[in-house]
């Protein structure tokens, strides 16, 4: 698999009028220390096969990749699994390099996690929005999740079809293909950071196949 299209066109995401941090950086460092915790001594023994809190550039992006490429191969499962776990990975690392947003010092106090549970991969996803985003990206999931996939496959090929649409769908494509190709097993959580910003959770399960 190439790492190609998660690093192409790859643009300043959206400034936030004021920095992250104090109290509110070490509130979103605990999350992702939480999250890292549970997954490793949590009941589903999970193995966790690659962590990062902070900023996403292309050579992060390319080199995570590529790691879980090899890691997910030399597990010894079917390259079938690689495939469908490194896609998801583009979809999410696209999801908060373009349309995650940065504070004031264009930062973004991301994260991404990938798990290895006794039947399936687990991805786990963090990133800024703006406040003004919170309730439209609430009701754009919420809406997404409920679609069965013929539904999702209909709006993907309409978002495809429609640059206007896609614009006013926030992530548009991406989030439709994340929810499309995880069969809606996805969970996500927005909350408000402060004033000026909220902070947007996904984890996507994808089964190993067997």
């Amino acid at each position: 698999m190439s790492s190609n299209r998660a690093i192409q066109n790859i643009t300043a995401s959206r400034f936030g009028m004021t920095s992250i941090t104090g109290q509110k950086l070490d509130a979103l460092k605990a999350i992702y220390h939480d999250l890292v915790s549970r997954v490793v001594s949590g009941d589903g023994d999970g193995t966790l096969l690659f962590s990062h809190f902070g900023d996403f550039d292309n050579s992060k992006i390319e080199s995570t990749i590529k790691l879980i490429e090899s890691t997910v191969i030399e597990s010894g499962d079917k390259r079938s699994t690689m495939k469908r776990v490194c896609g998801m990975l583009i979809e999410l690392l696209q999801n908060i390099a373009i349309h995650g947003s940065r504070d004031r010092s264009a930062h973004m106090n991301a994260y991404l996690l990938v798990a290895k549970f006794d039947h399936e991969y687990v991805l786990y996803s963090g990133n800024l929005v703006l406040h003004e985003s919170i309730k439209p990206l609430q009701e754009r999931m919420d809406y997404l999740m409920d679609l069965d996939q013929t539904a999702l496959r209909k709006l993907y090929i309409e978002i495809l079809c429609n640059e206007e649409y896609s614009a006013q769908g926030g992530a548009g494509l991406g989030l439709v293909t994340i929810v499309k190709r995880a069969e809606n097993q996805v969970k996500y959580d927005v909350t408000e950071l402060d004033e000026h910003f909220g902070y947007f959770q996904l984890a996507v399960h994808v089964p190993i196949q067997q």
